[in-house]
């Protein structure tokens, strides 16, 4: 029984103590209270099936610096397609709202916007 308890116990700390994060030039945007809202944007490689997506959330930008979602070792985190990238950040706490395609010369630009999820 105490072996059983024990065992509750560690998996509810691991629960706890994980936190989403969605890290945009080193920063969790998760953390900024002021970020309620964000948009990705997503665009077609040139001779690749995977998506480049950035990231609005309304912070300013570093100068020439793409706003992309990094990985624990500030690498850049590759989609396979918005919806993989969709995922993603419904895993970590956003919900899909409202999305547009923009196509100019045969290149297709995807806007999503997603709302952060209140706890």
């Amino acid at each position: 029984m105490l072996k059983k308890l024990s065992g509750l116990f560690f998996a509810l700390f691991l629960m706890s103590s994980l936190h989403a994060q969605v890290i945009v030039d080193e920063i969790n945007i998760n953390e900024l209270e002021d970020v309620k809202y964000c948009e990705l944007i997503g665009t077609e490689r040139l001779l690749n099936n995977k998506i480049i997506v950035q990231i609005d959330h309304g912070q300013p930008r570093k100068f020439f610096r793409q706003q992309t979602i990094s990985n624990k070792n500030g690498n850049r985190k590759n989609f396979n397609s918005m919806i993989d990238a969709l995922n993603f950040m419904e895993k970590n706490g956003w919900s899909y709202i409202n999305s547009y395609t923009v196509t100019s010369d045969g290149t297709s630009i995807y806007h999503w916007l997603l709302k952060r999820n209140e706890e």
